[in-house]
């Protein structure tokens, strides 16, 4: 029975809420929760929280004197609503999610903290999900299955992935509560990352019925001459949503369908996923709910923080910040703030999804608005970079800044067009709106130089010189940057051979379908690449056949080279603009492979050692075999790999 439940908001407005901008009834765009640090409880038998008989007092001193914070997050089914445009209602859902909300609360970190995190894993048992009961035989590796049994993973941290850290390869069965410990070190750069489970076979449901949320590790290092700083110091006092919280916009689209007595999806007469009143939209149907042409044909729609076509209101002439997350499971967006024509008319239903097209037409016609790209993936650019189609696939985080020219309204759309799409095709979408009032800015880059120079006039001593001359040649934040660049000559000193990856899927008359990644499907007892402490590697990233975001766990790697391929498959001219516009040069975690492309990457493996994994970051490709295992061993005498194990 339908027990009602909180609609699928969070709390605080990211910005200031407005009055309709629609014939739609207002859904005010809203910020996550911020997650609450909780006191270490007395040891109890039934509770993860304590070990020995020193750390009720020990650990809550630590938490008091901010060296540690205790996070606690439960795992469980919620009831709630989600709007659906094409009937101006809220559906019924019921999904998996972080807390009592859909919208997972934000969690907040530190460099230099010890954080742990009390996962609570409550959703209801699954006695016989590793039998298969089609064949009554056990799933096989790369089959989706258990989708109840869950882990943690912090999307972009550069911490241990081994124990009770950033463990992707633990189980943690219903019922079964486990704490994480991050220890983030000293010298961890501030940031945007997301957190999310990782269980092969469970993640793409999961995290397609929401289960993702904001990770922003807050800086609060000035630049110095000796060493770099973070950029929020730069930022913070000078932008118009200064609140971390108030920056996040998380990005996802929860194919969530309701089914009818035989358990198939229902459906309208066009196709199109409808849930009657009676019904309650889930996600747990792997085959229909992630077929690749499943969300273009569902009608669903992208949502911003929980919200679908959320309003909200601004000042023109101010700058806003925001921390862009995507957080869905495999469909590109390719964001656009544009402002509405002024034949735009009046939104409101959007039936069809040829409607939801039609209505990008007609209605967001007017001028673009320019973002001002400052990080990607959480890591801060050399240069700020300029664009008006943010492409944005799954795993992207993207920090831009952006000024509303003048008064009125705004569409916040996906551009997408089908042709660069990492799963089937989409059509473009409106995913919210802006209402601006004030008076006309001329020119809105002016108003972002002058911003970050009057955030580099608040530097002491001869560092205010050096940034206030790199924002005034051309927009450079060499101060902010987290990592040097990986020369040449690193590479040849360390001479490791160069590491091949190709992703593909492999389809064959009468057999199944096989995801791959060099050739080969996930197997948990293979490690696949081996790799050395302290040393920095060459990686060559290719598709054999459609998009797939390549990611890697643990360290950040940069751009070198995006080539074409030539018609015999060797290195053409570099690819500089769509969907590699302006990529050189940058620090990343995950990045889109084109068929078409050859990429060279490089990274270095400092600090931690331990088991982890790459993949493709279209989750349901994950869950199907695209997978890797990787391991940073320490180094032998000879510099090479040493063996493991006590001989």
């Amino acid at each position: 029975m339908w027990r009602g439940g909180a609609a699928f908001v969070g709390a605080g407005l990211l910005l200031t809420a407005c009055g309709s901008v629609s014939a739609e009834p207002p859904r005010l765009l809203k910020a996550p929760s911020v997650l609450k640090s909780d006191e270490q409880k007395p040891r109890d038998q039934e509770k993860p929280q304590g070990y020995n008989l020193l750390s009720l007092g020990a650990l809550n001193a630590a938490i008091q004197q901010g060296r540690e914070i205790h996070y606690v997050l439960p795992i469980k089914y919620t009831d709630g609503t989600i709007y659906n445009p094409s009937t101006g209602k809220n559906d019924k859902v019921r999904l998996r999610s972080y807390g009592d909300q859909f919208l997972a609360p934000m969690i907040l970190m530190e460099p230099g903290q010890t954080v742990r995190i009390s996962l609570l894993n409550q959703l209801p048992a699954e006695p016989n999900c590793k039998i298969d009961p089609k064949t009554g035989k056990p799933y096989a590796t790369n089959a989706p299955h258990c989708f109840n049994n869950t882990n943690l993973h912090s999307h972009g941290l550069w911490v241990s992935p081994t124990g009770n850290s950033d463990n992707v390869l633990l189980n943690i069965e219903p019922g079964v509560n486990f704490q994480y410990e991050y220890n983030v070190p000293e010298d961890h750069p501030a940031g945007t990352f997301w957190y999310h489970p990782h269980k092969h076979g469970s993640t793409s449901i999961q995290v397609g019925s929401g289960m993702a949320g904001a990770l922003v590790i807050k800086g609060s290092r000035v630049p110095t001459e000796l060493s770099n700083g973070d950029l929020d110091t730069l930022l913070q006092p000078v932008t118009a949503n200064a609140d971390f919280a108030a920056q996040v916009m998380l990005i996802q689209q929860l194919p969530y369908a309701c089914f009818d007595a035989q358990g198939n999806i229902e459906k309208d007469a066009k196709g199109q996923w409808i849930c009657k009143d009676d019904q309650i939209g889930k996600v747990e149907n792997f085959d229909a709910q992630f077929d690749p042409k499943a969300w273009s044909q569902s009608g669903r729609f992208t949502m911003f923080n929980g919200v679908v076509r959320p309003q909200m209101e601004a000042k023109t002439g101010q700058m806003y910040r925001w921390r862009l997350i995507h957080a869905g499971v495999e469909e590109t967006i390719n964001l656009r703030i544009r402002k509405m024509g002024p034949k735009a008319p009046a939104t409101g239903l959007v039936k069809t999804v040829k409607a939801a097209s039609d209505e990008v037409a007609k209605a967001c016609t007017g001028a673009d608005v320019t973002q001002y790209e400052v990080a990607t993936d959480g890591l801060t650019r050399p240069q700020v970079f300029n664009k008006t189609v943010n492409n944005l696939q799954p795993g992207y985080r993207s920090d831009i800044l952006f000024v509303l020219p003048e008064a009125g309204r705004y569409c916040v759309y996906d551009d997408s067009s089908g042709t660069d799409q990492v799963a089937g095709e989409d059509s473009p979408k409106i995913i919210g709106f802006i209402e601006a009032t004030g008076d006309k800015v001329a020119d809105t880059g002016a108003v972002v130089k002058a911003k970050l120079l009057e955030g580099a006039s608040r530097l002491q001593g001869p560092v205010r010189d050096t940034v206030t001359g790199d924002i005034n040649d051309g927009l450079k934040l060499t101060k902010y940057v987290p990592h040097p660049t990986i020369t040449d000559a690193e590479i040849a000193k360390w001479g490791q051979p160069d590491i091949p990856i190709t992703f593909n899927i492999d389809i064959q008359p009468n057999q199944h379908t096989r995801f791959t990644v060099n050739d080969k499907e996930y197997d948990p007892a293979v490690v696949n690449q081996t790799l050395v402490l302290g040393t920095a590697q060459q990686w060559i990233l290719m598709s054999k056949f459609v998009n797939h975001p390549f990611h890697i766990h643990v360290n950040p790697f940069q751009v070198v080279s995006i080539r074409k391929k030539n018609p015999d498959g060797t290195p053409g001219p570099e690819w500089t603009d769509g969907i590699y516009a302006g990529m050189q040069g940058t620090w990343k975690d995950t990045l889109i492979t084109d068929p078409n492309a050859i990429i060279t990457v490089r990274t270095r493996y400092n600090r931690y050692i331990g088991e982890f994994v790459l993949h493709c970051h279209i989750l349901d490709h994950e869950d199907k075999g695209m997978m890797q295992n990787v391991q940073i061993v320490l180094p032998g005498a000879d510099g090479k790999a040493a063996a493991m194990g006590h001989h």
